[in-house]
């Protein structure tokens, strides 16, 4: 005999017939304990639990138990069935079960109980639309809500800026949501994106990655929610990575600049390829550390834009204009640069594609050396570069170069591209030139002159007042001078290593 407080449990493939012994047992005050339970065996983890008060529907997963209705609300088996197998595949897809289970009872009243008919009327597959009306009219996808948000944050941006929101949300990891529609993104499935993100890229671009995530469905939710059909409440706003960035404060001394500019002309070699660093990109490591100039608007200079400096013979003026500068459209400025003729010189060794615009062209044809390119050398040198492809057969499909870390066997602290313009303002402040040091790196002022060389027709006097072009030779040639003589002391230094 079944205690009072236990089911009684069958296993059985259940018919119309068990439901009218359901029914006839509970009329007659019939059942057993606690009440029966019956496991249909036709589909996994459905149960008609027979109670005193009347036979209920469950469904038992691995995590949970959910209930799927009464006998009244799904009077059939193959009912019971279909709304047992529509929330395996809610679960499944990570969403909520609740509304699909509400849907499927409400389309059972309306056809009669018929399960089949009720399931086409509840889920019905849409028909397909082309990616022109879905953008304009909806529902969205993931891809669609990125292209969106692009085309109406990105135009107020530089070219380099607008890039780089697109590429934090266009990263590999983000392809297995790209098709996905926004109402079925939950923050589970943005969690597996960013764990992926993890073996994709370094843990700052994932922040950024998720930080971007995060505007981006802010952006549809709040000026596009019919489209974007992305609910009510905002669900991603706990979507997070634990991440903290750090304050750089590491200062490369010139000894150590002049080591690596040393070490990057002896090993064109790095990683785990045989491709060598291309003149374009040593070059420019020169140029960073003979000028301090942000990798991106460095990497971007045009022959174009380079003139002759009359007052000073032999000297060149490197111009750049406000949208290539840091900062938005509108309040960036313009920046010139006189370099010596001794920086011209060490940057004439490496030849040059002469048919190109670039200061620096890289290797693909028509472009320029990136930031990326820089800090991917710099990297690389530090033996940072990632490991060789693999060919199908599972074998490094290129011969692997051991990788060796340059910066640690001579001596010379990690430094990145930004650092060299620390180091410059402090050599040039300690020569009291500090004023010399921030107009050539740029640093913003407040001063009439530099808001007249922000119009378009300015003259060249102007213009030369503006950039204080007498205050930055001063500063370019004591700070010129102490980088190459670093190099020629750190490379007659490794000279004699090697022949010793």
């Amino acid at each position: 005999m079944p205690t009072p407080n236990a089911y009684t449990r069958e296993r059985r493939r259940l018919t119309a017939d068990d439901l009218d012994s359901a029914r006839s047992m509970v009329a007659g005050s019939r059942v057993p304990g606690r009440g029966a339970e019956w496991a249909d065996t036709e589909q996994r983890g459905l149960v008609l639990r027979v109670l005193p008060m009347g036979p209920v529907w469950y469904l038992r997963l691995r995590t949970n138990t959910v209930r799927l209705g009464t006998l009244d609300d799904i009077p059939t088996v193959p009912g019971a069935r279909m709304a047992a197998m529509r929330v395996k595949i809610a679960v499944a897809d990570g969403r909520g079960y609740k509304a699909d289970l509400t849907m499927f009872h409400q389309a059972l009243e309306l056809t009669d109980n018929n399960p089949e008919r009720a399931d086409d009327v509840a889920f019905a597959i849409p028909e397909p639309v082309d990616d022109v009306h879905r953008r304009r009219h909806g529902p969205w996808t993931w891809d669609d809500l990125i292209e969106e948000y692009l085309a109406a944050v990105t135009p107020g941006q530089k070219p380099s800026w607008a890039g780089q929101y697109r590429t934090h949300l266009t990263y590999t990891a983000f392809r297995k949501i790209g098709h996905l529609p926004l109402s079925m993104l939950t923050v589970e499935r943005l969690e597996e994106v960013r764990d992926e993100l993890r073996d994709e890229v370094a843990i700052s671009s994932v922040a950024r990655a998720v930080s971007q995530t995060r505007a981006a469905l802010d952006w549809g939710w709040r000026y596009h929610r019919k489209k974007s059909a992305l609910g009510a409440v905002a669900w991603w706003a706990g979507f997070a990575v634990q991440y903290k960035s750090k304050t750089r404060k590491h200062e490369p001394t010139l000894a150590e600049l002049g080591r690596t500019l040393a070490l990057a002309e002896r090993h064109r070699v790095l990683g785990t390829t045989n491709q060598e660093t291309t003149v374009g990109t040593l070059k420019a490591l020169w140029a960073l550390v003979l000028t301090g100039q942000r990798t991106g608007a460095l990497g971007g200079t045009r022959r174009s834009r380079i003139s002759e400096m009359p007052e000073r013979p032999g000297w060149q003026v490197w111009n750049w204009r406000a949208t290539e500068m840091k900062g938005t459209v509108d309040k960036a400025l313009p920046h010139a640069l006189p370099v010596p003729p001794e920086a011209l010189e060490i940057l004439a060794r490496f030849s040059e594609d002469t048919d190109t615009d670039w200061v620096f062209p890289s290797r693909r044809v028509g472009c320029h050396v990136t930031s990326e390119g820089i800090a991917g050398l710099l990297d690389r040198m530090q033996g940072k570069s990632k490991p060789p492809r693999k060919s199908k057969t599972g074998k490094p499909s290129l011969k692997a170069t051991p990788r060796v870390d340059l910066f640690a066997k001579h001596d010379i602290r990690p430094w990145v591209p930004h650092d060299v313009r620390r180091a410059l303002a402090s050599y040039l402040d300690e020569e009291e030139l500090g004023g010399a040091g921030s107009a050539i790196l740029a640093h913003k002022t407040k001063t009439r002159d530099e808001e007249a060389a922000r119009l378009e027709d300015v003259t060249r006097k102007t213009y030369a007042k503006a950039q204080r072009l007498k205050l930055k030779a001063a500063g370019m040639e004591l700070w010129v001078g102490a980088v190459i003589a670093a190099y020629q002391g750190e490379a007659a230094a490794l000279d004699r290593r090697d022949r010793n």
